[in-house]
């Protein structure tokens, strides 16, 4: 009988347990997407060359699973406050707490293990669709990577599992502890917020010092990569408490200054709005503060992923002038240098011996052959052009990889064309082509760089062309990046998914409120502009402080990354629209609850 009034209940409330379903599965979809990554140690070494990359995924697995808690928690309060009210009208009916208590265990463990297995599930799905999408969108090569890994899938289960034991059992022990009209009347009894400007003022002090440190700890790696065993964690604590302490501290100091400015207060339903985040500030902090967490893991990942594909073109011009060489090139080769953009094309032609090339002095006279210069400190190459390469080591160097792997020892040498004319030795010829970008005529020189290969077989390992080096370059940087985007995707859905099912999840609290406006006068369009202020503040607070730590937090990869910050407006304007369809859909499904 119990178990069917149970039934009746969740049925009533499909809708609410739709919200907390689609959390739970989403926590765990994400969790399991990390875990692929961060237990998977052959991954992590043949695709990253930082030695610390395992210890750095290690302290984000405990604050991922720190996040997690945090969010699992709120869902099982969630749960626990739309089922009490039930649970109270079983116990007076003359049910025992016991059975009682029983009931909601398995309740909260059912819907915990099954949200766990979907959620494994489409993090299974997930990590192949979006491994697959990034790897070929970004011409990536990753070694290692599964979407279905085990340990993953058990660590996600193990984990899970445990936590909503403890959920349940909690939830088990506060049902029994609770008196009926207490369970009944719950809705109703008032919410009693203490304020203290005194610890107000030292949560502000403290949480001011705290993100000083984690930012200098960070700032600090950037200069000396040896302190990342130590700045990681102290980052980790210093700035998660930080940002706790500032966003309790500060948001609501700001709030109350407002609602004492009765110009605004006074305006409209100003100070309704004002005094409903009043009211939620204490409950949200946590949340708040934890996707501000996220907001700058998911930007900062994304954001790094993209400095590291910037630095593989860096290193690639650095290493080769022209974006395609050919030798002796037929119909076929010819043809396909047509559908290359070309910005420049040389020739030359050379005659070989035993132990010396001969080039002739005026066709470079006539084609000042290209050359790259890269500073080893920057990263960044300086593209230049010589008329005589024998007195330019950089020159003869490109040139010297235009030959092939048999005559590239051989000594180089500039004659005048009478002299050359009276060498005895077949004549090979060597295209060069420069295009307009070597990534955007990537594929074309990639087929171009294949035919090269299949007429010259003594090319495959040999390496020497622009491409060959990219394939080279990119294998040792793919690692980093996919991490990069990989993660950036995933806690970019973790923190929406927090966010939207926090503020989603108290909406049923809030019909009265709204209902009783809507009764005495107030218009529906005042009150969906209430609505929209309310949540853009609580979209806006994490935010901001996300982004304050990205922009210091990129100095940790100072040191391998060339001006970490270019072309930092691509992920910032990614993001800004990501989050803002999130605020959107928000606050769009948050007024299907609450208005009429």
């Amino acid at each position: 009988m119990l178990n069917k009034l149970a039934l009746s209940g969740i049925k009533h409330r499909i809708r609410d347990y739709s919200v907390l379903f689609s959390g739970l599965t989403i926590a765990s979809a994400i969790f399991y997407m990390f875990m692929s990554l961060a237990t998977n140690q052959n991954f992590l070494k043949s695709n990253s060359p930082a030695a610390a990359t395992s210890f750095i995924f290690g302290f984000g697995i405990v604050l991922l699973a720190i996040i997690t808690i945090v969010y699992v928690n709120y869902a099982n309060t969630f749960l626990l406050s739309m089922r009490q009210k039930e649970y109270g009208m079983f116990m007076m009916l003359g049910a025992k707490s016991s059975k009682i208590s029983r009931m909601i265990f398995v309740e909260t463990f059912a819907i915990g293990a099954i949200s766990t297995l979907i959620g494994s599930a489409i993090g299974i799905l997930a990590t192949g669709f979006v491994s697959k999408w990034i790897i070929n969108a970004l011409d990536m090569q990753v070694k290692h990577f599964n979407s279905f890994y085990l340990p993953a899938l058990l660590w996600t289960f193990a984990f899970f599992i445990i936590i909503f034991m403890f959920s349940a059992i909690r939830n088990s022990i506060s049902l029994r502890r609770s008196k009926v009209l207490t369970l009944l009347n719950r809705d109703s009894q008032p919410v009693k917020i203490k304020r203290n400007g005194v610890l107000k003022a030292v949560q502000a002090v403290l949480g001011l010092i705290l993100l000083i440190i984690g930012y200098l700890s960070m700032w600090y790696i950037g200069q000396n990569a040896g302190f990342i065993m130590i700045g990681i964690p102290i980052a980790l604590v210093t700035i998660v408490g930080g940002t706790y302490f500032m966003i309790n501290s500060f948001v609501t100091t700001i709030i109350g200054m407002l609602k004492r400015n009765t110009k605004y207060s006074q305006k409209g339903l100003n100070n309704f709005t004002l005094s409903q985040l009043s009211f939620r500030m204490n409950d949200y902090t946590k949340i708040l503060s934890m996707v501000s967490i996220m907001f700058a893991l998911a930007l900062g990942a994304i954001t790094v992923g993209l400095g590291f594909n910037n630095q593989i073109d860096n290193v690639v011009n650095g290493q080769n002038y022209y974006d395609v060489q050919l030798t002796n090139p037929d119909a076929a080769q010819q043809k396909r240098l047509k559908s290359l953009n070309i910005d420049k094309k040389n020739t030359y032609n050379f005659k070989s011996d035993k132990t010396n090339v001969y080039y002739q002095a005026s066709e470079f006279e006539k084609q000042p052959i290209g050359y790259s210069q890269i500073d080893t400190k920057t990263m960044v190459s300086k593209l230049r052009t010589s008329t005589n390469p024998s007195k330019n080591d950089n020159a003869k160097y490109e040139l010297m990889n235009t030959r092939m792997p048999d005559q590239r020892g051989h000594v180089a040498k500039f004659v005048s064309d009478q002299e050359y004319k009276a060498i005895n030795a077949p004549e090979t010829t060597t295209v060069l082509v420069k295009t307009n970008s070597f990534k955007d005529n990537l594929s074309e020189i990639k087929a171009i760089s294949k035919a090269e290969v299949k007429r010259y077989p003594v090319l495959k390992n040999a390496g020497g062309d622009k491409y060959s080096a990219y394939t080279m370059i990119n294998g040792f940087f793919s690692g980093l990046e996919f991490m990069g985007f990989f993660l950036g995707i995933a806690f970019l859905a973790m923190l929406a998914s927090c966010l939207m099912f926090k503020i989603l999840s108290g909406a049923n609290g809030d019909v009265k409120r709204y209902n009783m406006l809507y009764k005495i006068g107030t218009r529906s369009k005042v009150l969906r502009s209430t609505i929209n202020k309310e949540i853009a503040v609580l979209f806006s607070v994490p935010a901001i402080l996300g982004v304050v730590h990205v922009l210091i937090g990129l100095q940790m990869f100072s040191a391998i990354l060339y001006k970490p910050y270019a072309h930092i407006e691509i992920p910032f304007a990614i993001f800004i629209v990501l989050y803002l369809g999130y605020y959107f859909l928000t606050r769009y499904l948050y007024k299907k609850i609450v208005l009429k």
